[in-house]
This record gives C-alpha cells, sequence and structure tokens, in this order.
C-alpha cells in the first residue's frame, strides 16, 4: 500500500491547532494533516470542538460480549491459523511484522476479510462523508500462540514478538509486549510522528490466554525528541480476558499489550475439539471441513485472535493486502452476498455479526482497584519510540494476580491505579536490532 503523506509532515503536526492562519496553507498543500496523533477526517475545520474532530474512537475502551458467532468455526479457525503462519514464515513475503490491509472500496475474497469489513463498517456507521473511502479501510492480523496452559505436544508457532535472550523459559508464549499500534514505516520517515488508527479491536476467538491490558496512555507528540512525556504514574486502564466471540474496541492511540507475568491467564484449556455455534450443512467442502476438524485438535488451548485497527483518510505503509495464493488456499467457505451465483445451496453465511448497534457495549459497572506494595512485583524493561523504558508494577504480585482473576469473572474490568502502581521511566535509545515495538494485541 502506498501513502498519500508528504514531507511535511512533522511541521504540520507541530503546528497544528497553535497556528489557524498557517494550518490553512498548510491544509492547501499537504494531503495529510495530523491532528492529536490522528489523520484528520474530511470535514474538519481549524477552531473546531473536540467532538466534532473526534466523533471516533467513541470511548476510551469498550467490550462486547458474543458480538460474533460462527456457522463454519473449525475453517475460520484454522483459516487464521494459515494467514498466522504464513506472516510468521522467516523469509517469506509475510515477515513477522507485517499486517494485511483492505480498502474500505475493496470487496472481500474470502471470510476473513469479510469479517475485517464488517468490523471496519460497524465502527464507521454515521461517518459517511467524513472520510475517503479510497484512502481508509481496515489493517487486519491474526494471532495463534500458545498458552502456558495447553495441553497440545506440538511446536508452539514462532512467537510474533522476539524476546530478550536473558527471558525466563517460563514465560507464557502468549504474552505479548506493550506497545502503541502506529504507522512504524511512516515514523521511520518522519521521525517522531507517531500516527495512530482511529480505533484498535481485538475479537477473541478462543477461550484460554492471557488478557490484554489496555492503559489510559498516548505516544509523545513530535517535538517531545527525548519522549519525557511517557514518564510517571499511570493511574487508569481496562483488563480484557479472551472469551470466544467477544470483542473489544479502544482508541487507537493508547498503549496496550499482554504482560501474562503480570496478569496472567486464568483459564484452562477446553478439553475437547471446537463445536460450532451454528450447525453446518453438508456442502461441497464437506472432505475439507472434516480435514480441518482433525487439524482443530491443535488449536485446542491456544490463544487466537482476530485483530483489525480502523484507519481514516490513510493507509498504513506497511500493510499489504493479501495475496491471492493465500486467498485460495483458505477454506471457509465464503461467497459475495451481493453475488446472485450461489455455488451451493445449502450455504449459510461464514459468521454472524450480533452487534446491531456499535454504541451498545457492555456496561461495566464493576472495577478493581490496585494500591502500592512494599513487595513490588518487579519492572519490565520494554521499548517504546524507539527508547528503553522501565514499566514498574509497584503493587504486589499477588494484588495483579487476584485483579486479573477479578476481571476474568467480568470478561472486561476498568482498573483504578493509585498514584505509583503503575509507572515509566524512559531510558536510553534503542538500537535498530533491538526495537520490539509490534502490531500485535
Amino acid at each position: 500500500m502506498t501513502s498519500n503523506c508528504r514531507g511535511m509532515v512533522y511541521s504540520f503536526n507541530r503546528f497544528l491547532n497553535t497556528d489557524h492562519s498557517l494550518l490553512l496553507d498548510i491544509m492547501a498543500e499537504s494531503d495529510l494533516i495530523l491532528d492529536e496523533g490522528f489523520p484528520v477526517l474530511s470535514d474538519f475545520k481549524p477552531g473546531s470542538s473536540e467532538a466534532e474532530r473526534f466523533p471516533v474512537p467513541r470511548a476510551p475502551f469498550a467490550s462486547y460480549t458474543n458480538a460474533i458467532t460462527f456457522a463454519q468455526r473449525t475453517s475460520f479457525l484454522n483459516d487464521c491459523a494459515l494467514v498466522f503462519n504464513a506472516r510468521a514464515t522467516e523469509g517469506d513475503e509475510y515477515s513477522s511484522g507485517s499486517t494485511f490491509f483492505l480498502p474500505s472500496s475493496m470487496k472481500p475474497r474470502c471470510a476473513l476479510e469479510a469479517l475485517a469489513q464488517t468490523i471496519f463498517n460497524k465502527h464507521t456507521e454515521g461517518l459517511e462523508g467524513k472520510f475517503d473511502p479510497k484512502n481508509s479501510g481496515a489493517e487486519w492480523w491474526t494471532l495463534v500462540l500458545d498458552n502456558k496452559l495447553t495441553t497440545s505436544n506440538d511446536p508452539p508457532p514462532k512467537k510474533a514478538i522476539d524476546k530478550d535472550d536473558d527471558d525466563s523459559e517460563d514465560e507464557e508464549d502468549d504474552e505479548v509486549g506493550m506497545h502503541f499500534d502506529a504507522d512504524y514505516a511512516l515514523e521511520e520517515q518522519a521521525s517522531g510522528v507517531f500516527l495512530h488508527p482511529r480505533v484498535a479491536t481485538i475479537t477473541y476467538l478462543s477461550d484460554v490466554g492471557v488478557p490484554t491490558l489496555i492503559l489510559d496512555k498516548r505516544s509523545p507528540p513530535p517535538q517531545d525528541v527525548e519522549k519525557s512525556s511517557l514518564n510517571g504514574s499511570i493511574t487508569k486502564g481496562w483488563l480484557s480476558h479472551p472469551s470466544f466471540g467477544k470483542h473489544v474496541s479502544f482508541d487507537g492511540r493508547l498503549l496496550h499489550g499482554a504482560p501474562g507475568e503480570f496478569f496472567p491467564s486464568v483459564s484452562t484449556p477446553e478439553s475437547s475439539k471446537y463445536d460450532d455455534d451454528v450447525p453446518e450443512p453438508q456442502t461441497k467442502k464437506q472432505k475439507v471441513e472434516e480435514k480441518a476438524d482433525e487439524e482443530d485438535n491443535a488449536l485446542v488451548g491456544k490463544r487466537i485472535t482476530f485483530l483489525v485497527n480502523i484507519w481514516l483518510n490513510h493507509s498504513t505503509m506497511d500493510a499489504v493486502i493479501l495475496d491471492d495464493d493465500i486467498v485460495n488456499k483458505l477454506t471457509t467457505t465464503w461467497e459475495d452476498p451481493d453475488s446472485n451465483a450461489k455455488s451451493d445451496e445449502a450455504h449459510v453465511p461464514a459468521f454472524q455479526w450480533n452487534t446491531k448497534d456499535i454504541a451498545n457495549e457492555d456496561k461495566l459497572t464493576n472495577k478493581v482497584s490496585l494500591a502500592k506494595s512494599s513487595d513490588a512485583a518487579g519492572i519490565e524493561d520494554i521499548v517504546l519510540c524507539n527508547r528503553h523504558v522501565d514499566m514498574a508494577f509497584n503493587s504486589s504480585m499477588s494484588d495483579l494476580h487476584d485483579a486479573s482473576k477479578l476481571a476474568a469473572k467480568e470478561g472486561s474490568m476498568p482498573l483504578i491505579l493509585e498514584e505509583g502502581v503503575l509507572t515509566l521511566t524512559v531510558g536510553r535509545e534503542a538500537s535498530d536490532d533491538e526495537d520490539d515495538e509490534s502490531e500485535e494485541d
């Protein structure tokens, strides 16, 4: 995919909302204008209210239980694994850092692209005319990771995030390093400019694995060369545990990951292979489905997620359209709903999206609070914005684990963190070969 950015990105991001006359001149000459880490919407006007500038994201975090059900669950999960393995293969076109992109105006060619488009459409309802469909779309990818509790004897897939050599051997395979979602290819060209998706989403396709931790912390602005704005205490966040069919969305600028050592999985692997939510009809792909049933045994106990970032008025530079060769290997039966030529009268849709109104999110009435402890859980060295950052968990490990258990009962739960419970301290610059930033969730 190509970007519509020009070399002036850094300058007009710096001056946005400080000099409106300069901004108007820049708007006339430039294709991409940034506002608080987002590409502006098409109806942007200098001096407009925050509500007008940011109709999306609608909330910093939202959770939707049972947002999706499947008529072809087995094959869909295996397709997720196939795409994940294609991404994780060294030397292949799809490296461990690549993601896929579906322009909003492009017709899906498979069930995975159809789900990505559905998620994009649901989160952009009511925004017609506010973005350019030709330069907007869904950045998507899958993760199929081993969980510490897995009963499978199969070797784990290649980790999506490389760990330091001195990491402990008993670290959970489905841990995901804390990171910001951003167009990192753009950041390499315009150092210090972090352009984020409007909305980041996770759809869980298993009931096991480390919860996602989302923190109320944004990336530094371009003028913060030393990244000092990352320093300090974080007082609010959310924990989201995997649950099949659950969908969560959050502000695409927020720091997030799955630090399993501090907030561990509390689920147990399913003892039998998955059953489909909706009985599958006897289709022309019955033999393929029977083979997929056998392969599905290898997915029991794995943390499976389908990730979609919503980009408006920008196409992230390092995402690619899924190759036709991969599309042809996918087994989930899918047909274009606009097509009159049906290949199988018994065909049913691969999935059903159940959340009719994206504003109708789960009511998260309960919350969990964490206080500082003299028996602090520890410090994790992470890399953010090309800087080594000490992420200190100053609550006790037992309190953090108890918080994870409480959140698991609710599925998703807000975290209220006492001042100093979770702090970031920015250190030295990271070299290119140790930059662990990633788009994984």
